[in-house]
């Protein structure tokens, strides 16, 4: 029994040392891992990035806007900037992002609520057309007024939009519009021309775009404008049905093609690139596009359906036909007034950067024309009728505030008598397409492109 526990010990001992010099030859043979590549070393830290991480280091704590900030002078600091990296903090190139899309934000903002103001508009339109006609037709003409917003609405959505603003890239002040890149143009003796746009129709697809939907509802209350203006010189006499397709039509097709032409990249915005005419047709704020198209529509269109029944005698001299709420005019006028501060300041579509601080030369010039077109209609009435008229002052305000800018000295004076049987009672070819050419004609004397 000893011999066979000594023989048993020796063969396992045997086998440990087997199974050690085993594992060492194994572990020798097994290569070493390779020693960790050394690490780059960090940039050193620029002074300006030492700069961000002492103002951090020194920005208000929770515990003290815990506190309170009555005066304003602990928030927005640049713990409200957002970094990109938690881990390293506020960098250079977070600041400048967040510098680029607060320019782009207040740009948005300024150019949003100038739309809401033209919206607005709608409103004062509706007043004064309604307050000019009879009694009997005020009802259809509020119905008018208001329904020319839903169904403009409807048709520059689908197509408008499309046609007029589709190739109108590269406006800087609302983020670049890059989706809005594709015009139809043609080419003549080696040189393209814009016809129409192609892009957002529906606002789908790579134009369901943050900056597409700010130029989408700022353009749309220019465009219903043009339409108001029609509805105003045919009041009292076509039909529901009539109107609606006219709306539909010129919201969808007409007045987006001459949009194009002069906003959106088309062919008389490039006179100047493209043969030398200065620098092409400028429209700042729609002296063209929005009321001598929508003038030039009112005055067909009312010639097409004739006058009112009874305002012309045989012999051909004309009856006055008195509106039924002088009140709701002038009250509507006012409100028209207060919209054109959109109107005209806000097509700069920015408040920031590129000049666009000029919105205050803007506003207060927009308050001039008005004024100085209501005291000459006054003065016109005054001399040449006995007494100052209260239609006609409002008109006077308003032809004022189409002719803005530097001509509006002598806004109120214009009268632009159409010959013949055309009766528009709201005076709207005369107050839009009238004052219109009278600006154009200033401004091409003064070589001014805006």
């Amino acid at each position: 029994m000893n011999r066979r526990r000594i023989i048993s010990c020796c063969f396992a001992l045997s086998l440990l040392a087997m199974a050690l010099t085993l594992g060492v030859v194994a572990h020798a043979q097994t290569p070493a891992a390779a020693a960790p590549a050394a690490t780059a070393p960090a940039p050193p830290p620029t002074p300006a990035d030492a700069e961000l991480k002492d103002a951090a280091g020194k920005a208000p704590s929770p515990m003290d806007m815990q506190k309170g900030d009555p005066g304003g002078t602990i928030t927005g600091t640049i713990s409200d900037v957002p970094a990109a990296d938690s881990k390293a903090g506020v960098t250079l190139p977070d600041v400048a992002n967040q510098v680029g899309q607060n320019k782009i934000a207040a740009n948005f903002i300024w150019t949003l609520v100038t739309g809401f103001l033209v919206m607005f508009m709608q409103a004062g339109f509706a007043m004064v057309e309604s307050g000019l006609c009879r009694v009997k037709n005020a009802n259809h003409t509020y119905m008018m007024n208001f329904f020319v917003y839903t169904c403009g609405l409807f048709a520059y959505w689908i197509l408008g939009f499309a046609i007029q603003m589709g190739g109108a890239a590269g406006n800087g002040n609302l983020g670049g519009l890059a989706t809005l890149s594709t015009e139809h143009t043609v080419s003549i003796l080696g040189k393209t021309w814009g016809l129409f746009g192609g892009s957002g129709m529906f606002l789908v697809g790579h134009t369901y775009d943050v900056g597409v939907m700010v130029i989408f509802l700022f353009e749309m209350v220019f465009m219903d404008t043009a339409l108001t203006i029609v509805t105003g010189a045919c009041a009292e006499r076509w039909k529901f049905l009539a109107f609606t397709v006219s709306s539909i039509v010129m919201g969808a097709i007409t007045y987006p093609l001459y949009g194009n032409w002069a906003w959106g990249g088309g062919w008389l915005s490039q006179l100047g690139s493209n043969v030398g005419l200065g620098k092409g047709y400028c429209d700042f704020a729609g002296s063209g596009v929005v009321h001598a198209v929508g003038g030039v529509t009112a005055l067909a269109v009312s010639m097409i359906i004739g006058p009112r029944i009874g305002k012309y005698n045989r012999d051909g001299s004309s009856n006055t036909i008195l509106g039924h709420d002088i009140s709701a005019v002038l009250i509507g006028c006012f409100i028209l007034a207060f919209g054109w501060f959109g109107f005209n300041p806000g097509s700069t579509l920015g408040a920031s950067a590129a000049g666009n601080l000029r919105i205050g030369t803007i506003a207060v010039d927009t308050m001039l024309a008005g004024c100085t077109g209501t005291i000459g209609a006054i003065l016109y009435m005054w001399a040449f009728k006995g007494k100052p008229d209260a239609s006609m002052s409002g008109n006077g305000l308003l032809a004022g505030l189409v002719h803005h800018r530097l001509d509006r000295w002598c806004a109120g004076l214009l009268q632009l008598r159409v010959r013949g049987e055309c009766d528009e009672g709201r005076r709207s070819s005369r107050r839009h397409l009238g004052a219109r050419h009278l600006r154009s004609l200033g401004r091409a004397l003064r070589g001014s492109p805006g």
